[in-house]
């Protein structure tokens, strides 16, 4: 199976998505071609800008993504598709890991092997004092593996979709060599 037929199988499509309500004000710009095309390029966009939206530490990463899928022109879908990489079970051990990239990488190396949780007060007051320890850290980690995470995913869907697509010259060669045999 082609990952096109793959991808239309479970992704929404564009006339059911134009029929949900809100979305009018949108217009023209949400049947852009590109936003629905399940090419190569569209997809590897979509899944590289997902991944890389996925590290952000805000909860509106989805309107961010929606918006930025619709100013780069990849595929909708496959970004929202991707920017469920972080989800309730995921998002601790990827935000944890990108904290302690962005320690060592800013130096706070020492820091992180201790970790400023060590005396975390469960209130609003001890959160904010928490993360007036880590925000500079998790900033940096995050933005360097959502630019991590989306080269790896980009050039992966571009990579396998080419190798699929040779595959399948390869085959039908072969398969012609056999007829005329």
């Amino acid at each position: 199976m082609s990952p096109r037929h793959l991808l239309r199988r479970y992704l929404v499509s564009r006339e059911s998505f134009s029929r949900a309500r809100g979305l009018g004000w949108l217009g023209a710009r949400l049947h852009d071609p590109e936003l629905w095309h399940l090419g190569r390029r569209s997809v590897a966009g979509g899944v590289g800008l997902g991944f890389f939206l996925a590290f952000i530490p805000l909860p509106i990463q989805m309107l961010i993504g929606s918006v930025l899928a619709f100013l780069l022109r990849v595929n909708l879908p496959v970004t929202m598709a991707a920017i469920w990489l972080t989800n309730p079970l995921t998002m601790a051990p990827m935000f944890l890991f990108a904290y302690k990239v962005g320690s060592w990488l800013s130096g706070h190396a020492a820091q992180a092997a201790g970790g400023p949780a060590q005396h975390f007060e469960p209130t609003f007051s001890g959160v904010m004092a928490a993360f007036g320890d880590i925000w500079q850290p998790l900033l940096l980690g995050c933005f360097v593996c959502g630019l991590s995470a989306a080269a790896i995913g980009n050039l992966a869907v571009r990579w396998l979709w080419r190798g699929y697509l040779l595959y399948r010259r390869r085959e039908k060669r072969l398969a012609r060599v056999r007829r005329e045999e």
